[in-house]
């Protein structure tokens, strides 16, 4: 199946493309530096993509995406929860953080990353805003080493973006790396200027490296399961001793940043302290990062065995573990006391068991989607599988977009598109 393309493009055509290709990279920029571009960008693309010379097109294609389906069944499982949560308040705001499962994959029909210039642009746009953060990361280390080698003995990591969300930039760097790889290793219809082929290779060597002092679990992680995913794949058919020789070498990249990368070592020390001084006092200190992540998976195992079949409701959800905090964990202050740290925990809790199938549904549906080139979309999928087991990323705003924007890139990029009507006006 060959991707298509659009007869030669009107200026209202051309408009309707870049708008599109510029919302995209806006709200990557509203993820690092600004919630409100990223929701007025997310607003724009929305009312692109409602162009009535568009929106018949744009509905056939939506309908057809069993992921958007999906997406927008999950909205409506916090949406129902209503019915049974008592905390209004706090059910609404849950259920709106929810919203761009409803709007986003249609939005997103708009794009058109099926085109190669404009899926070069937005890569390299992505990739050069990341360059601007991790430098400017790594000059705040260079100018106050002290001060921050000494924050990661207390899980305190080195400023990135506005918000500091240090966990899902980590993560879009992983995932922008695959985006990477698809330029530079898969054959274009047009081949890559020199300059910007050295510019992706330098910012994917850098982005390693700068992913081992950034040192967030969450990101290496899903570095070496990208790395020895795509290695495997690419090689293992053609070059089986090649293929071992990296493999092997990918394994020994933690023990030398483990002796060369002081960040690094720093992270991995506190996660052993974490380990032992839980085995030794035979209880979680709610004061340390991952021991902190480990009652919340208790108490919301707990809770999720009295409320299996409809949940405590998205609005009641904390209620009840304030609950479990007051049983189990009195000495937990209330600020630091939270929903379970695992996605799939948080949404069986919030709606119930049967309801939240339909996450798992939404998760894993890009894997049985037949297009050319679905490795990028299978990786993805599992890198962010990863994500949501370790973390409740689909409860906060940039947890929701970081996930939704990687998964309909790709679903936008590589999926075909109808050819438009020569008499389409805009």
């Amino acid at each position: 199946m060959n991707i298509t393309h659009y007869p030669s493009a009107t200026r209202g055509e051309k408009a309707y493309e870049w708008i599109a290709c510029i919302c995209c990279l806006g709200m990557i920029a509203g993820l690092f530096f600004s919630r409100a571009i990223l929701s007025l960008s997310m607003f724009i693309m929305l009312l692109n993509a409602l162009q009535p010379a568009r929106v018949r097109d744009n509905w056939q294609i939506w309908k057809q995406n069993r992921f958007a389906l999906f997406a927008a069944l999950f909205f409506g499982t916090y949406l129902v929860s209503g019915l049974w949560s008592g905390d209004k308040d706090f059910w609404w705001a849950a259920t709106l953080n929810k919203l761009p499962f409803l709007v986003l994959p249609f939005a997103f029909t708009s794009a058109p990353l099926h085109k190669e210039y404009y899926r070069r642009v937005v890569i390299t746009g992505i990739v050069l805003m990341q360059l601007g953060v991790v430098t400017y990361s790594l000059a705040c280390l260079a100018l106050n080493p002290d001060y921050y080698l000494s924050g990661y003995s207390f899980s305190n990591p080195l400023p990135t973006t506005k918000y500091n969300d240090h966990i899902r930039f980590s993560l879009s760097l992983v995932l922008s790396l695959l985006m990477c790889f698809f330029l530079l290793f898969e054959k274009q219809e047009r081949p890559l200027p020199r300059w910007l082929r050295y510019l992706l290779s330098g910012c994917c060597l850098l982005f390693i490296g700068y992913l081992h002092i950034l040192a967030a679990k969450t990101g290496l992680v899903c570095l070496y399961f990208l790395l020895a995913a795509y290695i495997i794949v690419k090689l293992y058919k053609r070059h089986k001793l090649l293929t071992f020789t990296f493999i092997a070498l990918l394994a020994l990249v933690p023990v030398v940043s483990y002796f060369t990368v002081n960040t690094f070592q720093t992270k991995v020390k506190y996660v052993l302290y974490e380990i032992e001084k839980s085995k030794r006092e035979q209880r979680y200190d709610y004061t340390l990062s991952d021991a902190g992540r480990m009652i919340t998976y208790d108490i919301g195992a707990k809770a999720l065995a009295a409320h299996p079949l409809a949940g405590t409701g998205a609005g009641d959800l904390m209620h009840v573990m304030r609950e479990g905090y007051a049983a189990y964990y009195p000495e937990v202050s209330a600020d630091q006391q939270y929903g379970p740290i695992n996605q799939f925990m948080y949404t069986a809790l919030s709606v119930g068991i049967p309801l939240s199938l339909i996450l798992c549904a939404m998760v894993f549906a890009p894997l049985f989607v037949a297009v050319p080139g679905r490795l990028y979309l299978i990786i993805t999928t599992l890198l962010l599988w990863i994500a949501i087991m370790v973390e409740a990323m689909l409860e906060v705003q940039f947890g929701v977009f970081t996930y939704l924007f990687f998964v309909l890139f790709w679903l936008s990029a590589l999926a075909n598109k109808p050819i438009q009507p020569k008499n389409s006006r805009l």
